[in-house]
């Protein structure tokens, strides 16, 4: 009987182990084979991150609607935080490295060291004792002992970052900027950072092969700036980048990333709160090799608004390219010239840059604005050490920055300051006897009382024809008599020697010549003699920028407008208008109708009759009044620089032009570019015939 009950609990047990395996083997095949591959998917969605969708950025179009600067899609290469050593993600930032350079793409370094032994400080400034003191700093920020060498800091960031000693100085140097830049963005498991934007498909298609190599790399699409023509308009447009630590520091709290991209330069950079848009965001979940497996949910970006400019896309063209084809032909014409006569120099054969301002007379924006040489904002990155070592200066913005003299352009402000202040009247006929012998018998000469033109003079003449002519003596006697403070106080109600308020930063206020400056930088008194050289442009120097305002001041007849490239600004949506500039006069200049005409006529004259630009204005349509300004750069400078300003039409004032050539000889030299602007935009749509001469009496 007891036997019996132990088989009958034996039996029992056994039917229930049976059952319990039976279940965990069925158990097992569930979770094995039937949900196998949705588990093992499940156990690698490991990580759930909040990240940034970036919002396209506003656009920026031409004063009738034609696009600027746009966007498109691109690709873009993301690192993720994963869970390996410090030598293995060292060698999947090396390979990641090697993969964008082979494909000629960029990738973002900011470690201020070069990037070849030996090693160097790179600090951007034409001064050494500044350049140190960024050095200094920048160690400190960075907890670095401030007597440390690049080469030390180098060796001290690898040692930080645990990067192997059995890379190559290049290869450790590479990896060290990227995870210095690392540092410096907060990488981290919610922040994501992207080494490379906008690179090539084979970029794109090599990382996607090798994923399996390359955990926590992944390629993402996003906008990226678009400039639609190119170089067109690069330094009214300028750039935009990837913000810089110390820009962060400035915007976190206005809702930037570390890994934003903002206006960097010209009209992106003023106009960057407008244009940013609102980030969106994305929940994800990755797997333990920091790959996408799954989007949770996803808050669309808001794009950046709109903003329309005053410039005209198709006038822009045509200044830039007249710029340029006419600096060639100067230069080309001089070599010509030389080939004739070596013994000639000076004569235009060293023209290399130059710099052009169309400005709307009666509202002060700015229609055109050029300054060449140029550069590509789209490639900046690429081409910056190109760029930066350019003894041309190709980043240099000469139409608002650059600060040259004026010459005889300056000469229908001491017209004006002259008949207003009662020195002369439009009848007032004044001799040029060649030598100004006021103050001493070897005093200054007029331009034609040289020998290489037989010594002559102007003879008799008054206001209207001292302009024609450029006659030196006529404006000699009665800058004299106007002494250089009244001068000066005609120059600061023109706005020569003062900002124009044009948006763009880096305007330079240029100089107008006089007692006050001179002891400032001399701290010695201004001589009698002094104020004859002022009168006729000499002394001073402005801006074209400057030029234009004070050009368009005497066109309209005394109302001088801010400056001003943007119109208005849009949302992207509905289109509101959120920013609407409205032209603003500065300042008034109360000149007698008689006296304005007077002067007007003299510059009408200069492109007509035997003008000092007639010969470039012969067969022009339409009435253009206009003035040539030859600058002299003294012994070993090279060739004169050239300038002309003027506006169009003579009768109806609508635009006026400035254009300066640097070493292009005579300021005739530069008329043709004027020409063409105001047949562009007069709309004669006329073939200009560029082959000029280059040997006239031009001043």
């Amino acid at each position: 009987m007891v036997l019996e009950k132990a088989k009958n609990r034996y039996f029992i047990i056994s039917i229930f182990v049976v059952i319990i395996g039976l279940i965990f083997i069925y158990r097992l095949l569930q979770l094995q084979i039937v949900h196998g591959q949705e588990y093992k998917e499940q156990s690698e969605r490991r990580l759930l991150k909040s990240v940034a969708i970036k919002p396209p950025r506003g656009e920026i179009f031409d004063r009738y609607g034609r696009p600027l600067a746009t966007n498109r899609m691109g690709f873009s290469v993301q690192i993720h935080k994963t869970d390996i050593s410090q030598q293995k993600f060292n060698d999947i930032l090396l390979n990641v490295i090697k993969i964008i350079e082979t494909n000629g793409d960029s990738y973002v370094d900011t470690l201020p060291i070069s990037l070849s032994s030996p090693f160097e400080f790179k600090f951007s400034d034409a001064d050494e004792a500044i350049r140190k003191q960024k050095e200094q700093k920048w160690k400190k920020n960075k907890k670095l002992d401030e007597n440390l060498t690049a080469a030390q800091v180098i060796e001290k960031l690898r040692e930080r970052y645990k990067i192997s000693n059995e890379y190559s100085e290049a290869e450790i140097r590479k990896v060290v900027g990227v995870r210095y830049e690392m540092s410096t963005r907060g990488f981290g498991a919610n922040t994501p950072f992207t080494i490379a934007t906008d690179v090539s498909r084979n970029t794109v298609m090599q990382i996607e092969e090798r994923h399996l190599d390359l955990p926590g790399i992944n390629i993402i699409t996003e906008p990226i700036r678009y400039y639609v023509n190119g170089e067109l308009a690069a330094h009214i447009l300028g750039r935009v980048g990837i913000i810089y630590e110390e820009e962060y520091k400035e915007l976190k709290d206005k809702g930037y990333g570390m890994n934003d991209i903002l206006g960097k330069e010209g009209m992106e950079k003023i106009l960057e709160k407008y244009l940013k848009g609102k980030d969106g965001r994305r929940s994800i979940e990755q797997n333990v090799e920091g790959k996408l497996t799954q989007v949770l949910s996803n808050t669309p970006p808001v794009p950046g608004n709109n903003a329309m400019l005053t410039i005209d896309v198709e006038l822009q063209k045509v200044a830039e390219q007249s710029l340029r084809n006419t600096i060639e032909i100067i230069r080309e014409n001089a070599k010509k010239e030389i080939q004739k006569d070596p013994s000639k120099r000076n004569i235009g054969e060293d023209a290399n840059s130059g710099a052009v301002v169309a400005m709307d007379v009666n509202t002060g924006a700015i229609l055109a604005l050029a300054s060449y040489p140029t550069y590509d904002p789209a490639r900046f990155n690429e081409n910056y050490r190109q760029l930066s070592t350019d003894p041309l200066k190709p980043m240099f913005n000469r139409a608002i920055s650059g600060a040259y003299p004026p010459a005889s352009t300056f000469k229908m402000l001491t017209a004006v300051a002259a008949l207003e202040e009662g020195i002369i009247t439009p009848e007032t006929r004044i001799k040029d006897e060649g030598v100004y012998t006021y103050y001493q018998k070897d005093g200054p000469i007029c331009w034609l009382y040289q020998r290489k033109y037989g010594y002559r003079t102007h003879g008799y003449e008054n206001v209207s024809d001292a302009l024609r002519d450029s006659c030196n003596y006529f404006f000699y006697d009665v800058g004299r008599r106007l002494t250089i403070e009244k001068l000066y106080k005609y120059g600061k109600k023109f706005g020569l020697g003062e900002y124009t308020g044009i948006e763009l930063q880096g305007e330079s206020k240029g100089i107008f010549a006089g007692p006050e400056y001179k002891k400032l930088v001399s701290k010695e008194q201004w001589w009698p003699g002094e104020t004859l050289s002022a009168s006729i442009g000499q002394m001073h120097i402005f801006t074209p920028i400057q030029l234009a305002s004070y050009v368009s001041t005497l066109a309209n007849g005394g109302k001088r407008y801010k400056a001003h490239l943007i119109k208005r600004v849009k949302t992207y949506d509905e289109g509101r208008v959120i920013l609407e500039k409205e032209p603003e006069i500065i300042s008034e200049v109360k000149i007698k109708p008689r006296n304005l005409q007077a002067v007007l006529e003299g510059m009408r004259s200069v492109t007509q009759e035997d003008g000092t630009a007639s010969h470039v204005f012969k067969d022009f349509p339409i009435q253009v009044a206009g003035k040539t300004g030859t600058a002299e750069l003294g012994a070993g400078q090279g060739s004169n620089n050239g300038v002309f300003v003027g506006f169009a039409p003579y009768d109806n004032p609508k635009i006026a032009v400035v254009v300066l050539i640097e070493h292009g000889k005579s300021g005739g030299n530069t008329a043709p570019v004027a020409r063409d602007i105001f047949a562009a935009y007069l709309g004669l749509n006329r073939e200009i015939d560029n082959d000029f001469p280059t040997n006239q009496l031009v001043q």
